[in-house]
């Protein structure tokens, strides 16, 4: 698709609301319970202690032991500290292994551990006495302070044990938390700057824009109020964007084709803009007021007398958009080129929209004048 247009030589006339109220939801372990994740814990705690009194009965294959009885032992041990370790996961937030002073810490979870150990036995002893009791036999735990500290051991592993994986699930947790908040933050503040640099091109084009039809106006009053329409018209279309970064090709080109109307007018007979378009790009995503910026350089600087030929060409190759803006004015000058507001504009938001996967190049075009390239992945 090609298009031409080329200015006429003959002239014509023409509230805030208010935050609700959520009440504090009180974390009990009555609630710890009731959580989606407890089924499964629990589920695994009984295949656990299963898989124990198996082993127990194997080992115990030779003596005269009814079967269910080592399944009875296992169980209630693992059941019992299976509700005990909310109490643990409660210690560990209010005693967190990485506060200070360590001796404070030590010492309460120390006493956590006895504690721990002591509702564990007794309950483990109570359970296994209502098991037996209904199964018609009786449970002999033994001597008590013998028996007491022969599970305080294992306790203080087992509590040890528990404490760690808590402090570890909750270490991953806060770190993870704190990676997903700071690339939220990136995020924010990258689509911050791009708003920021998308914002600056209106004004800058505004600007130019009112100064053209200022110097337009001396020569022909008809011809400063078509461009003025024209500028409205501009306007609008971009107020009726300018909540998006990436806007559809097709609405970029319109822009661009009366940005282009507008400085024909202004120099009228003396200007020639050609766009040439690949078919079926109209729906790819480009950043908004891209091109316009590389055109209105190429006017005001390639083109600065107000006579020569302009040319845009999109085109897709592969996975890649590439947009080529070329004059014949009179070319880069021999100093270094400093960039002004609209290069240095287009080339941070392809830095923030496409990082290390963009180009934007200017070269010297034969025989003369200047093109500006810019390329970047195709998306719809």
């Amino acid at each position: 698709m090609q298009e031409s247009l080329t200015a006429p030589v003959s002239r014509s006339a023409d509230g805030d609301e208010p935050l609700e109220h959520v009440p504090r939801r009180r974390d009990t372990l009555v609630s710890r319970w009731l959580r989606p994740g407890w089924p499964l814990f629990i589920t695994l705690a009984i295949l656990f202690g299963v898989y124990w009194g198996l082993n127990q009965l194997i080992g115990l294959r030779s003596a005269p032991i009814a079967a269910w009885k080592p399944f009875v032992w296992e169980l209630s041990s693992v059941l019992v500290i299976l509700a005990l370790s909310p109490f643990i996961v409660r210690m560990e937030r209010r005693f967190r292994l990485d506060a200070r002073p360590l001796r404070r810490i030590v010492l309460a979870h120390a006493a956590a551990a006895i504690v721990f150990s002591a509702v564990h036995t007794t309950s483990m002893v109570i359970l296994r006495k209502i098991v037996y009791a209904l199964a018609g036999d009786s449970y002999d735990f033994g001597n008590v302070f013998v028996g007491w500290f022969y599970e305080l051991q294992k306790d203080v592993i087992t509590y040890l044990t528990i404490l760690l994986i808590v402090f570890a699930v909750r270490e991953f947790k806060e770190r993870r938390s704190g990676e997903l908040r700071a690339a939220q933050l990136a995020a924010e503040l990258s689509d911050a700057r791009l708003r920021h640099l998308t914002a600056q091109v209106d004004p800058h084009f505004l600007f130019n824009a009112l100064n053209a039809i200022s110097n337009r106006m001396r020569e022909d009053v008809d011809a400063a109020d078509r461009m003025i329409s024209q500028l409205g018209d501009l306007l609008r279309a971009a107020y009726a964007t300018d909540q998006q970064l990436l806007v559809p090709l097709h609405s970029e080109l319109e822009w661009l084709r009366g940005y282009a109307a507008m400085m024909a007018e202004r120099f009228r007979g003396q200007l020639s803009f050609e766009l040439q378009v690949d078919p079926g790009l109209d729906a790819v995503k480009v950043p908004r007021l891209l091109l316009q910026p590389l055109v209105e350089n190429a006017f005001r600087h390639g083109l600065a007398e107000g006579r020569g030929c302009l040319w845009v060409d999109v085109r897709r190759t592969g996975e890649r958009l590439s947009c080529t803006i070329s004059d014949d004015g009179v070319g880069l000058p021999d100093a270094p080129l400093g960039r002004g507001t609209g290069l240095s504009n287009v080339s941070r938001r392809l830095q923030l929209l496409f990082p290390h996967d963009h180009e934007l190049t200017l070269a010297a075009r034969e025989p003369r004048g200047t093109v500006v390239t810019v390329a970047f992945p195709a998306s719809e």
